[in-house]
């Protein structure tokens, strides 16, 4: 498992690259979390976050900084089937996606929200609930920048493509953050990858998943300026950290240059562990609960399942025997069309 260094987990939360409302919303959640029982609440459109999940159990069995803590992981898929890229509009994606929040945060009174997505990152910001909240919530499209920042600015002769859902391209919000902090744009990349995610969720090394990483990362290699010696992928949706070998290997081969991964999924539980949080208890008590209002199926559970294993058994246990709740938070149902997508 991959872990952000001290110092540069410290210049992430304090450095002057992160505008205010990122740094307020950091030192929210860390006030938030200033106490030794903690409920924290993760939620992706799916069950990438859950990666996220298994990670900070990991580290809070591991590092024992919290004397008791109860991770809650909340699926914000409406129905099985019915994804937020499905959706024909920005409005109705945060519609959906501050109805569910509503019902999580009703049901569960967390002290801090993790939004394990970058499609939902990006639409939360769009949510009636993100302008009355009390709960501190941050999104993971802030990690994503500030790593690709870090490596795209460290020497010359690097490209950088971004991997993500049709929401996440569409919303532009990596790269145009990039631009601000001086990369330039004849070096960035960005590939949507449609239905990606849903197929990992059925089987992340099945031939599917394999074949439409190869096209992407062919899509975009091609694209790629002829000058950069070094490819940096930035794998923006949680999902696709489950197949962050294949993507390294397809880039690797279309692109003939040297490719590096960054992956904010596997940094989101630092946010949980500031440098300042040590080791203070003996035993910590760290319990996971999975909670969804879409059908899980058991190929899903198995699938995703067996790659949390080796991280964190009890998250993937959770996963097992997750609660199926049609009360978690309202939703109609509607007829979606391809066809009628719009730009959020």
């Amino acid at each position: 498992m991959r872990t952000l260094p001290a110092i540069a987990v410290l210049l992430f939360f304090a450095g002057a690259l992160l505008g205010p409302p990122v740094k307020s919303q950091v030192k929210a959640i860390q006030k938030a979390l200033a106490r030794d029982t903690v409920t924290i609440l993760i939620t992706d459109s799916g069950l990438g976050g859950l990666a996220v999940v298994a990670d900070i159990e990991k580290a809070a069995r591991e590092r024992k900084a919290y004397r008791s803590m109860r991770l809650l992981f909340c699926n914000a898929l409406p129905e099985a089937g019915q994804g937020y890229n499905r959706m024909p509009s920005g409005k109705r994606k945060a519609e959906v996606f501050s109805a569910a929040l509503d019902g999580m945060v009703r049901a569960f009174s967390p002290d801090a929200v993790l939004v394990a997505c970058n499609t939902l990152s990006v639409v939360y910001h769009d949510t009636e609930f993100s302008h009355r909240t009390e709960v501190p919530v941050l999104g993971i499209v802030e990690i994503g920048v500030q790593l690709l920042y870090e490596r795209l600015a460290a020497r010359g002769g690097t490209a950088g493509v971004i991997f993500g859902t049709e929401t996440t391209i569409d919303s532009d919000a990596h790269r145009l953050l990039l631009l601000e902090r001086g990369i330039k744009a004849g070096s960035l990349v960005t590939e949507a990858c449609p239905d990606l995610a849903g197929e990992i969720e059925v089987d992340p090394s099945g031939d599917p998943v394999r074949t439409m990483i190869d096209f992407f990362a062919s899509d975009a290699s091609s694209r790629l300026p002829r000058d950069a010696t070094t490819v940096v992928a930035g794998l923006c949706c949680t999902h696709y950290a489950y197949t962050a070998e294949e993507f390294a290997e397809a880039i690797r081969r279309h692109s003939r240059r040297n490719v590096e991964i960054v992956d904010p999924t596997r940094q989101m539980a630092e946010v949980v562990f500031p440098p300042d949080r040590r080791t203070r208890f003996v035993d910590a008590e760290v319990t996971v609960e999975v909670i969804s209002r879409a059908w899980i199926s058991p190929a899903e559970g198995i699938s995703i399942g067996r790659l949390l294993e080796p991280v964190s058994p009890a998250t993937a246990r959770a996963l097992r025997h997750y609660r199926l709740d049609l009360s978690l938070f309202p939703y109609q149902s509607e007829e979606y069309s391809p066809e009628l997508q719009e730009h959020p």
